[in-house]
């Protein structure tokens, strides 16, 4: 449905038409927008787009370029919706008890995952509860709207549908057998563990470096040169300015791998002294780098035949929805003051 609402609001498109007679601007009485004579208020339009900025976090700096911005896209959004509502109550749709209820089971199991229930949805909304619950009921009549007009004329072959599910099986098995190839994180442990072990009997760390590091660095032994405080991660940050010069540390563990760390150098914080600038505290280390492998992206379920039949029709009825758009349009009286595109 919101993706519906959404095109909708993005097909305005050429010639622009001015309200003639209307009051000053700024007037909150002043009439921004008429569809065959349903109208849009400034105040109504300032006040969601005050709603938009707040929830937005938009700063006052920018608030009055984000203001002629906004103006565009509510007024283009009350067109198409005023359409779409005045379309639906010539063909005679009217919102049921059982498209409330679908619906709303619809959008809770989305909320859930958020921890939100519908009422907190509605109590939360920037735009006030009022204008929340009314918006919900508007948006299944536009639903139930585009299914009619358009959706239900659309045609999916049982084809394509069998394609998307064997692709979805494809990636999970996929999936799967990458989980399968890659070398568990005991391992990465057991085999840093040995390098520290050989480290202690007095092996050489630019040597092992070289041999086993996965990192980049391991071609120059190791060596990550000097580096101040913020341009590591914390674990190998903290662990680096903390050890002593010339000694190797504990392993270290970060989202990168497992980590053995040698300081070479620690350079104090200086104060600036003439022409000399500040300096930050820094040291020179160099690591050992034994990868953890990226866990792998699970494996997701794999949607029933009906799931895909919709998506496949909601993708396809895209241009079909400009059309009917475009033909509304076409058949009613628009006029605004605010420069947007009509066809």
């Amino acid at each position: 449905m919101k993706k519906a609402i959404g095109l909708c609001a993005a097909l305005m498109m050429t010639s622009t038409c001015a309200l003639t007679g209307h009051a000053e601007p700024g007037d909150p009485d002043e009439v921004v927008a008429s569809v065959d004579g349903v109208t849009l208020l400034r105040k109504d339009m300032d006040k969601t787009i005050g709603a938009i900025v707040t929830a937005q976090n938009i700063s006052e700096v920018h608030q009055t370029e984000a203001h002629k911005y906004l103006e565009k896209g509510v007024v283009n959004n009350f067109v198409v919706k005023t359409l779409l509502k005045n379309d639906a109550k010539q063909a005679g749709i009217t919102v049921t008890d059982e498209d409330r209820k679908k619906h709303e089971t619809q959008v809770e199991a989305n909320l859930k995952r958020m921890g939100k229930t519908l009422d907190q949805y509605f109590k939360e909304s920037p735009f006030g509860e009022e204008t929340a619950r009314k918006e919900f009921e508007e948006n299944i009549l536009i639903e139930k709207l585009i299914r009619a007009k358009v959706l239900d004329a659309v045609e999916v072959d049982d084809a394509e549908v069998e394609k998307v599910i064997a692709d979805a099986k494809a990636r999970n098995a996929a999936l799967e057998e990458a989980a399968k190839q890659a070398e568990p994180k005991e391992a990465k442990r057991t085999k840093i563990e040995g390098l520290k072990k050989q480290l202690d009997e007095g092996a050489d760390f630019a040597e092992l470096a070289k041999a086993h590091s996965d990192c980049p660095s391991g071609a120059r032994g190791g060596d990550l040169g000097t580096f101040q405080r913020g341009q590591m991660v914390k674990p190998f940050e903290d662990a680096a300015f903390a050890q002593e010069i010339g000694k190797v540390g504990d392993i270290v563990e970060t989202q990168f791998g497992y980590h053995l760390i040698r300081v070479t150098a620690k350079n104090p914080a200086a104060e600036a002294n003439g022409d000399a600038p500040a300096k930050p505290e820094s040291v020179a280390a160099s690591h050992i780098l034994v990868k953890i492998e990226t866990p792998q992206q699970p494996p997701t379920p794999v949607p029933a035949a009906e799931e895909v039949r919709e998506q496949l029709k909601r993708q396809k009825s895209q241009p079909a929805i400009m059309d009917y758009i475009k033909a509304l349009k076409g058949k009613a009286k628009i006029e605004t003051v605010v420069p947007i595109d009509l066809e």
